[in-house]
């Protein structure tokens, strides 16, 4: 729902970045994904600089 919600705002992206947690790789959001044609990427484990554009989102 909360991906609804900021896609009516910000409209549909074509990437989602993600960190390497494993919500983010359920079946129901692989089909989302798809369903939505949008590529869901994972960041690379134990890589904080490669997740720098996330965590800076989070402010972690």
């Amino acid at each position: 729902a909360h991906w609804l919600s900021c896609m009516a705002v910000l409209g549909l992206p074509q990437t989602v970045k993600t960190d390497n947690d494993p919500n983010y790789r359920t079946q129901l959001s692989i089909a989302f994904c798809k369903q939505w044609n949008i590529n869901l990427v994972q960041g690379i484990p134990y890589n904080s600089t490669g997740q720098a554009v996330v965590e800076r989102a989070h402010r972690t």
